[in-house]
């Protein structure tokens, strides 16, 4: 059964919004074959406007992946900050990833990048939201939410059950 992920990114600019395109074709290079994304972009500049900021909050309640992409220099505006410390905590115990990005990609961080990974990594703990800094070797499916998927989920015979339910079972020896 192909699921279906929705991803937020967050961007600062050209050079960020770059990063988070890289890091989208890597997860749909790596999960395409199991795995749809339903992607959706946003500017730092929207999230001053009361409207534009509304509707990505109601993304972040969506989305399975949220990508925070900064750029160059690493920090994230306090406005920013506000928007997402917000939006975040109005999730409830939704599970999610929520991605930190650097435009920076010539050698190690620099230090007001660092802090800016540091606090998102902080966030997404306080937000029980794993934090990923790249693209994952796989990607943990959530337990369904609807009592639909439940039910489907129960009433498929995959594989692995069919040969329990199939197998010759030998009757224990007594001693």
């Amino acid at each position: 059964m192909k699921t279906k992920w929705a991803v937020l990114a967050v961007y600062q600019d050209a050079a960020a919004r770059e990063a988070a395109v890289k890091f989208c074709d890597g997860l749909v290079q790596r999960f395409w074959p199991e795995t749809s994304f339903d992607l959706d972009w946003h500017d730092w500049q929207t999230l001053g406007d009361n409207e534009p900021a509304q509707q990505a909050r109601q993304k972040v309640q969506d989305a399975n992946i949220i990508i925070i992409a900064s750029s160059s220099g690493g920090t994230i505006e306090p406005f920013v900050r506000r928007w997402l410390e917000l939006a975040l905590s109005q999730r409830s115990d939704r599970e999610g990833i929520l991605v930190g990005l650097s435009a920076e990609t010539d050698g190690p961080l620099r230090a007001e990048a660092a802090a800016t990974q540091q606090y998102l990594r902080k966030l997404a703990h306080q937000s029980g939201l794993d934090y990923l800094t790249s693209v994952p070797p796989s990607l943990c499916y959530s337990v369904p939410e609807t009592i639909e998927a439940c039910n489907l989920r129960a009433t498929q015979v995959t594989s692995v059950l069919d040969k329990i339910l199939h197998r010759a079972t030998v009757p224990p020896s007594m001693l």
